[in-house]
């Protein structure tokens, strides 16, 4: 359960979701990760509308249509320029524009504690000596450090290939989603809500900030408590006021919004908010087909207002 208070008969009036459309690459094909690092393509669909049938890769890496192209630039497993390995179970990411035409490119990694096979650090996690332990969030006590966290990557379009990486956020976990901020620096979520306890050594639940740098140097690991602890998908950020608004991954989650005391310094506290429905009678915006509670009229106007919350 999410720490931030709230009845259980008001979380059921909050909005599950906004009704925005998260959409994939061109719409092209859903593909996973699997063990090896590589990409396996989804049975369905076989074709993509307007760009004709997917041809088969020879590769068996990524089916695409008639005059589309990929290349892969990073693998799990590679030796980054900090002496680490690339991490696996990369996620959700984004680009900046860097110095000299290069491009800036973060990712999450949604790793934890347990997947040490495909960590940054080796598959006994032997490379931990290679940094810094107070850059390490939740050092696990050095039994169990959690192996989620951030890369950064320094692409070069015009040679097409990757200059740099390097680890950029460390000890965090199952950092999915997340998103960019006006100010050149990457809102990394955590989904998980672990909390301190025999080899956790610091709550989980956070987001983080990393900048968004050529220089490869591990963020701090600073948790925004202030927006927050439950488990994160999502961030937006409107670039004039500031205000960020996140989701959450569970299944009656909430839309939340944070109004930063200073915008551009998230750090620096300010006021967690969470969308509600106004009204006596509870609904359920879920729009699953096998439940039974009452479901929320569609295409008819509803009062909604922002609810201040309070945190641990």
């Amino acid at each position: 359960m999410s720490p931030l208070s709230s009845s259980d008969s008001s979380r059921r009036r909050f909005l599950k979701s906004s009704g925005a459309i998260s959409l994939g690459f061109l719409g092209l094909h859903k593909f996973v990760s699997d063990p090896a690092g590589e990409a396996n393509l989804s049975p369905s669909p076989r074709k993509v509308v307007g760009y004709g049938p997917l041809l088969p890769d020879p590769d068996k890496i990524l089916n695409l249509p008639k005059g589309f192209s990929y290349r892969i630039i990073s693998r799990q497993g590679e030796p980054m320029q900090d002496g680490l390995l690339v991490p696996g179970k990369a996620d959700g990411m984004a680009t900046f524009a860097g110095p000299n035409g290069k491009t800036i490119l973060i990712r999450n990694h949604e790793m934890s504690p347990e997947t040490v096979k495909e960590g940054a650090f080796g598959s006994r996690n032997e490379l931990l000596s290679k940094i810094n332990k107070d850059l390490f969030y939740d050092f696990g006590k050095g039994e169990k450090p959690s192996l989620g966290g951030t890369t950064t990557l320094v692409f070069d379009p015009r040679s097409g290939k990757v200059e740099s990486q390097y680890l950029s956020l460390a000890g965090t976990n199952r950092n999915c989603a997340g998103g960019r901020t006006p100010w050149n620096s990457w809102i990394t979520c955590e989904e998980s809500t672990e909390k301190a306890g025999g080899t956790i050594e610091k709550d989980h639940g956070y987001c983080f900030e990393v900048p968004a740098s050529s220089t490869p140097a591990l963020a701090s690991p600073v948790p925004l408590k202030a927006m927050g602890r439950f488990n994160h998908e999502a961030v937006a950020v409107d670039p004039r006021t500031g205000i960020v608004y996140l989701t959450e991954d569970r299944p009656d989650g909430l839309i939340y919004r944070f109004l930063p005391n200073e915008k551009g310094k998230l750090a620096k506290g300010g006021k967690l908010q969470a969308l509600v429905i106004q009204g006596e009678k509870s609904f359920d915006t879920r729009n699953w087909k096998t439940l039974t509670t009452p479901k929320l009229p569609q295409n008819k106007p509803a009062p909604l207002e922002w609810k201040d919350l309070d945190r641990v």
